[in-house]
């Protein structure tokens, strides 16, 4: 069975963390198949994004085969689920709830980092930023690489939110590749957020690949 492709891409991803030790010579060499599968059309991005063609079930993969993290405490894993189910791990924190901290994943560079800063900073009804701006945005050490690390103030606007949440601050995490992007992303207000800033930066640091990824023979 094949491997769905945000999978793929999110193994990608891991290997990309860790430095080429060895180099070998191809030395062999086989002919390519001329089979290729017949594309679906008129079916959901999301259907085409995970490759769960209906004459071959699949099922999302299981990103916690594929890391590990530590929770932080007082923080709970959400008991709504995503409806856009794009998030790896939603995590909730706060009297009410009302923190939000989760991981999600897209394939390639989704976008560049510019545009998804900036689709960020227009979730807290800010300005976009300039290239520059951009560019001198602090890093954070993630997956063994630096990642950009950003922090807003505003009103919050989420996707499909019919309004904006007043007195809020995001912290976020940004690790692009090749194969893929990472978010790490942290919304709440403002004051709950500065409570668990350090939290935050733990959580960060915790995860990591579940195991140690080792050549294939």
């Amino acid at each position: 069975m094949k491997l769905p492709f945000a999978c793929c891409a999110f193994i990608g991803l891991l290997t990309s963390c860790h430095r080429l030790e060895e180099r070998e010579a191809i030395t062999e060499s086989r002919e390519i198949s001329s089979y290729a599968v017949k594309p679906h059309i008129d079916i959901p991005s999301s259907t085409r994004f995970f490759d769960d063609a209906k004459d071959e079930p699949q099922r999302r993969p299981n990103f916690r085969d594929l890391l590990t993290w530590t929770v932080p405490e007082g923080w709970s894993e959400s008991s709504t689920p995503d409806p856009m189910g794009m998030r790896l791990l939603d995590l909730r924190f706060g009297p009410n709830q009302e923190g939000e901290c989760y991981i999600s994943l897209m394939p390639g560079p989704a976008g560049g980092l510019e545009a998804n800063v900036n689709r960020w900073r227009t979730q807290m009804g800010q300005p976009p930023y300039t290239a520059e701006e951009i560019a001198n945005l602090p890093k954070k050490p993630f997956f063994n690489r630096d990642a950009t690390f950003v922090a807003f103030d505003g009103d919050f606007k989420g996707f499909g939110a019919e309004s904006a949440k007043t007195g809020y601050r995001m912290l976020g995490l940004i690790h692009s590749a090749e194969q893929a992007t990472i978010f790490v992303k942290l919304t709440g207000p403002k004051e709950l957020v500065d409570q668990n800033a350090a939290a935050f930066d733990a959580f960060c640091q915790s995860i990591k690949p579940n195991a140690p990824l080792t050549k294939q023979e």
